[in-house]
């Protein structure tokens, strides 16, 4: 998302985003974490079935964070969004918009108590999950819960991969 930034850049511009997007999945979907004691140590947020595209409010309440992160980031957020957009579903189905577990805690079993909740979610309603990724090592932990590529392709305009996975 921050070709040519550092960590530290990254983690400024990403904080007002993750705010954004907490802040409408906790008005239009569902997060969820898993704490370690007090400590936060994985977080899920998800969009039920109906609930993608997210309404209007919800795409003003997330374009502040990327819009505080700058212009630069701002403009980048929406472009991919708007690729990401051409291949989202029109099927019903639970989306995973965000998974997310703490460096030193991966590996441990957080992001799989996390897709078992959701997977548990879209099994009730009967309908599938899908989710975006641009991490490999994410796609072989999804795969582990049952989902499979749709498609893969490199953004155009980025320069990075992205994986489309659906789980039955």
């Amino acid at each position: 998302m921050f070709p040519g930034t550092t960590a530290t850049e990254r983690l400024r511009a990403l904080e007002p985003c993750m705010h954004g997007f907490i802040a409408s999945v906790l008005r239009y979907g569902v997060a969820e974490v898993v704490k370690d004691r007090d400590r936060i140590t994985g977080v899920a947020l998800s969009l039920p079935p109906g609930g993608f595209p997210a309404p209007l409010l919800a795409t003003l309440i997330q374009a502040k964070g990327p819009l505080l992160a700058g212009p630069r980031v701002a403009l980048r957020f929406a472009r991919i969004n708007s690729d990401m957009l051409k291949r989202h579903p029109h099927y019903r189905h639970w989306y995973l918009w965000f998974l997310g577990v703490e460096p030193e805690c991966q590996g441990q079993g957080v992001g799989t108590l996390l897709l078992r909740s959701l997977s548990s979610k879209a099994e009730a309603d009967r309908v599938p999950c899908y989710l975006e990724t641009d991490r490999l090592q994410n796609v072989k932990l999804y795969e582990r819960h049952g989902y499979r590529v749709e498609a893969e392709e490199v953004m155009p305009r980025f320069d990075f991969r992205m994986w489309f996975m659906k789980r039955p």
